[in-house]
């Protein structure tokens, strides 16, 4: 046992021992009333008790989220059930997300998540910048299964709600510094004042460096991993007693550096291609994945440091305009980001020594999204209330991709839709919610290929010059009975969602620009939310059934013309890339959460979550290849066991709190038209299994400042690390090494 966990283990032992009789004497009192705190959540635009809510929801507090060390957007998994989500190491701050199955595990701009993220009411309409470090929180919610009514298209796994800190209108100041591992130094610091009777504002300050966990053989050094720069600020005030205004202002530098491996083996396909272009040329470090994997994935051999760096502006406006029995809200939210990736997929490694880059790839973007919502919510004593609401947004996409896929694409989207959610309580038991929202939007799309580059992106016309327009109109609905029971509620829902279609960024003949097709989901729900032995356990059980229609699946080809699209040989350069609404899936599933306040200092959690996810069709090229497919980013099961212990010591209190989470082995992206298991590269994640362990000392001064301390370590049962979203492109096949065992301290001062 190393030194740091033999640490945690003494100050735990130390800890039940010197508060042994305490916690005797709080077993003793577990008759008297200590029910689980009421949890608040905006799930349907309103705020209500987590219990009355007909949706599948996991809240997190601010102290679950510090004190589990939960860092980052990624990091939440741990605690919800059948959630997956990893960086996305190609797109600056991008996160591949998967809730329940259905997935999202690319970059481009022109494709829409499936999982939509939210950040204090503005919805993102992109996964770039979406893996947000978790810092000044006020709330953080989950939700599962499709929430398109609401929330619109490309939510048809869920949404992902965060909620920052409005000004506390006072003066105050709270410094936050963590350090920790790999150089690790993360400085936060946060400033309140009052600005006149009626407002108050929030500054925001953070800096965050760390350098790489793996060693770069090639290179013969440890590169920097970790930097970001942020800040933000916020103005809060009230011009009439019953109006409030909040404008919030974040300016953000990441220009971090990730890594990834070359897993590609090389072989005979289905097609009786060959299969792994640079593991067949000895070129590149095709061999670096198992290199890698013999030194516990703490090393990476790319001849270039993988750098994929975002910077941009985002800015939003909230007005609450509080009527008699009805709030009048106003959304407005602008994302301004400029995403640049270069980077060298192949360095050097295994017999063959290639001192320069093989297969660059530079990527220099723009994005900006303009978003406006006004939301009419009612708060009526009577059986009936409702949301009724508008929404609008434009996003403008730009691309120059060079050297070897030389094109520069752009596209300009729009989308507009009306919606509202309403209940009626039918009687004092049952209540009917109905929900529906109808969108309209339109994409115009143009790329050209280049023959050329200069400067490692794209120059000199030639042949393509492509136009398209892509228009699409849907009507999302829900359906939910509810009836009230002695112990909580029981629900049963009917809900569709869609995810929007469009064309490929990164095509570059016209069969694999596009467009594609939109794709939908229908979900059916059974939930039970109780409430038992007096409040102090909470037991939630979902049931869903998810039909998964005219799934839009990623093919990656081989792009030397061998693939053949209606007639036409497809020359890409290396890979082509297409779209296809191939897929059909049937995916059902279990969730469990519950919540158990043991005594008045301990409180234990669980969350289970089990899928059974399989494709009923998958047609490419014609060819059904379902028998061969499997759902990515669906392991069979997800489990995470949490608790936090309470101490009163002198001059504070000590709190001892831990996670242990699993999950199954899970599958990565490959094309089943062609990929064998046995000679392909290895597609298949294993399964994870994780303790995390967090010892919390809280106490005030004498001058009345708060101070916290925090000793930390993460899957502390394994050191090294293990791979993440493993991809088959065909030509070449990657993945990402994830660390393992981490440990740090962090000081928070607040005054």
């Amino acid at each position: 046992m190393n030194k740091p966990i033999s640490l945690f283990v003494f100050a735990f032992f130390a800890l039940i021992a010197t508060n042994q009789q305490s916690f005797a004497q709080d077993t003793v009192n577990s008759a008297a009333p200590l029910g689980v705190e009421e949890i608040l959540v905006t799930a349907r635009k309103r705020s209500e008790s987590i219990q009355d809510v007909p949706v599948a929801v996991t809240a997190l507090s601010v102290e679950q989220v510090e004190r589990g060390n939960i860092q980052r957007v990624q990091d939440l998994e741990k605690l919800a059930p059948n959630v997956e989500m990893y960086d996305m190491a190609f797109g600056g701050g991008g996160m591949s997300a998967s809730i329940r199955g259905l997935s999202f595990d690319d970059l481009e701009k022109t494709f829409e998540p499936t999982v939509g993220t939210v950040i204090d009411g503005v919805f993102a309409a992109s996964n770039s910048g979406t893996d947000l470090d978790l810092f000044d929180l006020e709330s953080v919610e989950i939700l599962r299964g499709p929430q398109g009514t609401l929330f619109g298209r490309n939510t048809i796994g869920g949404v992902i709600s965060i909620n920052r800190t409005k000004p506390t209108r006072e003066f105050g100041v709270k410094f936050k510094t963590d350090l920790e591992e790999d150089n690790t130094s993360d400085v936060k610091l946060i400033l309140n004042a009052p600005i006149g009777d009626n407002g108050g504002l929030k500054v925001s300050l953070r800096r965050l460096q760390s350098d790489n966990f793996a060693f770069n053989v090639t290179r013969n050094e440890r590169e920097k991993m970790r930097d970001l720069t942020a800040a933000s600020i916020v103005y809060d005030f009230d011009p009439a007693e019953n109006i409030n205004v909040n404008f919030t202002f974040d300016n953000y530098n990441d220009n971090s550096q990730h890594n990834l491996l070359n897993i590609t083996e090389a072989y005979t396909n289905k097609l009786g291609a060959q299969q792994g272009l640079f593991a067949l040329l000895g070129q590149g470090n095709a061999t670096s994945g198992a290199l890698s994997k013999e030194n516990d994935y703490m090393t990476v051999y790319s001849a270039e440091g993988f750098y994929s760096g975002i910077q941009g502006n985002n800015m939003s406006l909230r007005v609450n305009w509080e009527l008699d029995n009805h709030t009048v809200k106003l959304i407005s939210g602008n994302n301004d980001f400029a995403e640049l990736m270069d980077v060298c997929s192949w360095g050097s490694a295994g017999a063959v020594v290639t001192p320069n880059c093989v297969f660059p790839v530079v990527r220099d973007q723009t994005y900006e999204q303009t978003s406006h919502e006004v939301q009419l919510v009612s708060n009526l004593d009577g059986p009936l209330n409702y949301v009724l609401g508008f929404y609008m947004i434009e996003t403008e996409a730009n691309m120059d991709s060079g050297p070897v896929q030389n094109f520069r694409s752009v596209q300009d989207a729009e989308a507009m839709a009306i919606f509202g959610d309403m209940s009626y309580d039918l009687s004092d038991l049952w209540t009917l919610s109905l929900g529906l929202r109808y969108t309209e939007e339109e994409k115009v799309f143009n790329i050209k290929t280049y023959a050329s580059f200069d400067n490692k992106v794209a120059r000199t016309p030639t042949a393509l010059d492509l136009d398209g327009d892509f228009e699409d109109e849907n009507i999302q609905h829900k359906i939910v009975i509810q009836r009230n029971t002695d112990f909580g509620m029981v629900y049963l829902s009917h809900s569709t969602g869609y995810r929007s279609g469009g064309f490929n960024a990164r095509g570059t003949t016209p069969e694999s620009v596009g467009p594609f097709g939109s794709e939908e989901v229908e979900t059916i729900e059974l939930g039970i939310r109780s409430e038992l032995l007096d409040n102090r356990l909470i037991l939630n059980l979902t049931a869903f059934t998810n039909d998964y229609t005219d799934k839009q699946e990623t093919i990656v080809t081989a792009g030397d013309g061998s693939i053949i699209v209606d007639g036409v040989p497809q020359n890409c350069g290396t890979t082509c890339t297409f779209v296809r609404n191939a897929g059909e899936v049937a995916i059902d599933g279990l969730e469990i959460e519950a919540t158990y306040k043991a005594t008045e200092r301990l409180t234990l959690r669980a969350g289970l979550g089990f899928l059974d996810a399989s494709y009923d069709q998958f047609i490419n090229n014609g060819v059904d290849v379902s028998e061969f497919a499997f759902v990515k980013m669906a392991p069979d099961s997800t489990t995470s066991v949490s608790w936090e212990y309470i101490a009163p010591v002198d001059n504070g209190e000590l709190i001892f709190a831990g996670t242990f989470s699993a999950k199954d082995d899970y599958y990565g992206t490959y094309d089943p038209e062609v990929y064998i298991f046995g000679p392909g590269a290895d597609i298949i994640a294993d399964g994870e299994e994780k303790l995390d362990l967090s010892l919390t000392y809280n106490t005030v001064t004498a001058g009345g400042t708060n101070l916290t301390f925090t000793v930390f370590g993460n899957d502390i049962l394994e050191d090294g690390a293990y791979i993440v979203r493993p991809f088959d492109a065909g030509a070449f096949a990657f993945a990402t090494p994830q660390k393992r065992q981490h440990f740090g301290i962090s000081l928070t001062a607040e005054f």
